[in-house]
């Protein structure tokens, strides 16, 4: 029998790139590796499993809630028998990771466009997208066919979030606002280009107070083998998991006679924080914004009810 959920790293060259303004994702991009000096690297043995997933309940079986959260209902997210999770809305971690150190993987099958983060994301644990400076480590480490699985890999300090695919280094954030608590996502959220589903191998994540042993051994290549997937079609993608809503705080009364002055709404952007009540404007429509969020490409208001209410 062939073996499955194998994953591995290579070293590490970080070359210095033009640092972009990026806001991550997707559910993603989450996830960070310090370069550290010898000093600092830790054994493997320091760091424990804080979250394993290998989809192995039968087939047609959903997402274990107490592990994950889905937008959509049980069906947009379902196991396939054969140790895989087929989805086709956005899933993420149900608890944020706390832990200031950390390496997640996830082997992922998915058509999307570049930037591993549109696979395999990270959010804060209010599910806003990170923000900060990126940089580029390797243009050739991104293969976004979607005919082969991959595995991702995502480690993080709190100072610096590194994604890598098949043990090569791909992208590093350094975040604006370090040392965030954080969550996975299984992001569909592709610059408005929906895949239609992604198929998911295993997501694990280890962590820890120090960080992990700079990693060395190249992933194996590894053939997908043959699988029954339902068919799914095209979703609507949905954004990772918001802060609760809260109460607004009391607002002082207009002068008698004078009607309140309403906020003009603005046309809707991605990589744009909204907060519930904002007014945005989208192809000649007025919609409320119902819950706090950040936008992502994708995420127009006329695909997300749950977010967005016509006016």
């Amino acid at each position: 029998m062939e073996a499955r959920h194998r994953s591995g790293t290579s070293g590490w060259l970080i070359r210095p790139r033009a640092l972009l303004a990026l806001a991550v994702a997707s559910a993603g991009l989450v996830g960070a590796i310090a370069v550290t000096g010898q000093g600092d690297v830790a054994v493997a043995s320091e760091h424990r499993p804080v979250f394993d997933d290998d989809f192995g309940a039968g087939r047609g079986t959903g997402l274990d809630p107490s592990k994950w959260l889905l937008d959509g209902d049980a069906r947009n997210g379902v196991q396939d028998g054969q140790g895989r999770l087929v989805v086709d809305r956005l899933a993420s971690t149900r608890k944020a990771f706390a832990e200031p150190y950390g390496h997640a993987e996830a082997r992922i099958k998915v058509r999307r466009a570049g930037g591993p983060w549109r696979a395999f994301g990270v959010v804060d644990k209010y599910g806003r997208v990170l923000r900060g400076d990126v940089e580029t480590l390797d243009e050739d480490a991104d293969p976004t066919s979607g005919r082969e699985f991959h595995t991702y890999a995502i480690d993080w300090s709190p100072t610096a979030v590194v994604w890598s695919v098949d043990g090569k280094a791909a992208l590093k954030l350094t975040p604006a606002e370090p040392g965030l608590p954080i969550a996975l996502v299984l992001n569909l959220a592709t610059d408005g280009r929906r895949p239609a589903r992604m198929v998911v191998d295993f997501v694990k994540v280890t962590a820890g107070r120090k960080p992990m042993p700079l990693p060395t051994t190249p992933a194996p290549s590894e053939p997908a083998p043959p699988s029954s997937e339902p068919t799914t079609a095209p979703p609507t993608t949905a954004p990772p998991t918001t802060a609760p809503s809260t109460t607004a705080p009391p607002t002082s009364k207009p002068p008698a006679g004078k009607p309140p002055t309403k906020k003009p709404a603005a046309a809707w952007k991605a990589y744009t924080d909204y907060k519930a009540g904002d007014l945005v404007t989208y192809k000649g429509v007025t919609y409320k914004v119902k819950e706090a969020h950040t936008a992502l490409p994708g995420w127009e208001p006329s695909a997300l009810p749950n977010l967005f209410a016509k006016v």
